[in-house]
């Protein structure tokens, strides 16, 4: 019973973590789409602001990646699991991880450990939603 408690607490505080990480990227991504739809349809039109949002939302969605890069880190801190089959600095592993996860790419050339794995579906999650959320500023700026 003991290890079950503790297997719970630590998926428990898990989900505590990537839940902040859902919330650090949804404001984040919602404010810089926000000033990009702002600022954006007013100032450019054409090829060149289409190419200008494109840059934005691509900056948006590595802030989200880095976002869930120190989720990762605080998790590993917290001995929730581990990453496995990086070379590279752990920080610069741990960003790319991310960024495959967050683009469901999922790759699998690193591999995550224990209730990493859970935080890893809720990235993929998440930037399945960020994606449609920019897809959506993307067709109002070519409807405009």
């Amino acid at each position: 019973m003991p290890e079950l408690y503790q297997q719970l607490m630590a998926l428990f505080l898990q989900l505590l973590i990537a839940l902040v990480a859902v919330i650090a990227c949804a404001m984040s991504h919602y404010r810089i789409l926000q000033f990009l739809e702002r600022r954006i349809m007013n100032a450019f039109t054409g090829a060149y602001g289409l190419i200008v949002l494109f840059c934005g939302i691509t900056v948006s969605q590595l802030f989200a990646a880095l976002w869930f890069t120190f989720a990762f880190q605080a998790s590993i801190t917290m001995d929730l699991g581990n990453v496995s089959g990086g070379t590279l600095n752990p920080f610069i592993e741990l960003f790319y991880y991310s960024i495959i996860n967050l683009t469901t790419l999922g790759l699998g050339q690193i591999e995550a450990s224990d209730h990493l794995r859970f935080l890893a579906g809720v990235e993929a999650m998440t930037g399945f939603l960020l994606v449609s959320c920019s897809a959506s500023v993307l067709i109002r700026y070519m409807k405009h």
